[in-house]
């Protein structure tokens, strides 16, 4: 049994915490290191056809850390499950100076997660056609500095730059390209410039029933078909080992802004035709919970407006697309939950753990739900969600469950003061200053087999 102070105290006791600068910008912050292992992946000299441009998204620097992060102290750790590293991972947002990623990369390391994902945002790395910006090679280094380091990389690639989009849909919210065939031939690129050897797994979109990612094009299974049927077509050629997933979906009904029912898109996708006997192949869900436990079922005491529907629910929402599997023969594959997670805004603060003024949850009455959660429900929460997926009956058809997120809340404009924090930031480990939360130490500290 450890309280959460005294876990930090034995790592420092056994020398795992410790200091690595960065850079001569930003003060040296604390690190958890643990030695590299795994092959040495070499980037690949980039092709002729790439043209770097000089316009590009800055890279996001390290906050400035002044001190060892201060842990809040807590109840002492209940009992924790032994958990299989190899069916755990964590979203990171990638586009980061290499000496910063190399200290995110350390806390994941230490958390004892073997999947890092990150999104490849086409609009951001190829604003016009052919021509890259620095995003494209930033990220590139630091997946094949992570594959360095033992992890398995899995992608998800999406958002269209203007020029390949419908022109009515040019300067909206984002969406895929008119022409699925140049949405393949970016992951062409991507795949002929940085190589397959180190990424283990890609994500064709991000939830495309909901009209915030799927703008321009109509949302069904059927019509993101033809963009995933171009996708593997064009990462088969490649390679036969890395893992194709479908978008994972977010749990969601029809509403009035178009988004739509995410299991009634799924049996259109179905429907349309997949490659089920690709032993490579799986499905990408995003079993969120909302504020429900993830033991939870649907409806027994409904309201709140967000526990009166199965897709609110953890455990309903897997059981519903395991069913759609079966319904559709495909009782060999495998869910791969690309994203989960639950939020809490409890001790989130700007700039500064310990002294900056607390983050303000978002204000939109349909995310209230936000606010119902302890740092301490969320890790525990987060790590029985992992126990549940490990264990049958879910064990014989759940493949790797992504965490949802690492350290969006650090990223700018996503905890503010004095106005409404983004969502994003209420999933992170991490605080605004890259200080560790509870669920941080709950995943460090639980057993690994």
């Amino acid at each position: 049994m450890f309280r959460l102070l005294a876990a930090l105290g034995l790592l420092l006791g056994l020398g795992l915490l410790v200091l690595m600068p960065i850079s001569a910008q930003v003060v040296p912050t604390p690190t958890l290191f643990i030695p590299s292992f795994g092959p040495v992946v070499d980037p690949p000299t980039l092709t002729p056809q790439i043209v770097v441009v000089t316009a590009t998204p800055a890279i996001t620097a390290t906050p400035a850390i002044t001190a060892t992060p201060e842990a809040t102290a807590t109840p002492t750790l209940p009992p924790l499950p032994t958990l299989n590293a190899d069916l755990m991972g964590i979203q990171a947002y990638a586009n980061v100076e290499i000496h910063a990623w190399q200290l995110l990369v350390d806390r994941v390391q230490f958390m004892g997660l073997r999947w890092i994902k990150t999104q490849v945002n086409w609009r951001e790395m190829e604003p016009e056609p052919g021509q890259f910006t620095q995003v494209f090679s930033v990220i590139r280094d630091n997946l094949i500095y992570a594959g360095r380091r033992g992890f398995k990389i899995m992608i998800s690639v999406v958002n269209a730059p203007d020029w390949a989009r419908p022109p009515e849909a040019r300067g909206q919210m984002e969406g895929p390209p008119s022409d699925p065939n140049a949405y393949a031939a970016f992951i062409g690129t991507l795949l002929d410039n940085w190589g397959t050897s180190f990424i283990h797994a890609i994500e064709i979109w991000n939830e495309p029933n909901l009209i915030r990612e799927w703008t321009g094009m109509p949302k069904s299974g059927a019509i993101y078909k033809r963009y995933f049927d171009a996708a593997y077509q064009a990462i088969r050629q490649r390679s036969s080992e890395i893992v194709v997933l479908t978008a994972g979906l977010a749990p969601a009904g029809d509403t009035p802004d178009g988004s739509v029912n995410d299991r009634r898109w799924l049996r259109e996708l179905y429907s349309a035709g997949l490659p089920i006997n690709d032993p490579n192949f799986g499905i990408g869900i995003h079993p969120y919970g909302w504020a429900n436990a993830p033991d939870a079922r649907c409806c027994a005491n409904p309201s709140q407006g967000w526990d009166d529907q199965r897709f609110f629910f953890f455990l309903d929402n897997i059981e519903d697309y395991r069913n759609i599997m079966l319904e559709f023969g495909h009782a060999n594959g495998k869910l791969w939950a690309t994203e989960f997670g639950w939020a809490s805004f409890e001790n989130l603060r700007y700039r500064d753990h310990v002294a900056g003024p607390l983050a303000i949850p978002p204000t939109d009455p349909g995310l209230g739900w936000m606010k119902r959660l302890s740092e301490l429900q969320q890790a525990q929460y987060i790590i029985r969600a992992f126990e549940l997926a490990q264990s049958e009956p879910l064990a014989s058809f759940m493949g790797p469950m992504i965490l949802w997120n690492l350290n969006f809340a650090s990223l700018p404009g996503y905890v503010n003061e004095g106005v409404p924090s983004l969502p994003e930031a209420g999933f992170s480990v991490l605080n605004s200053d890259w200080a560790i939360r509870p669920i941080y130490v709950y995943l460090a500290q639980s057993p690994r087999r």
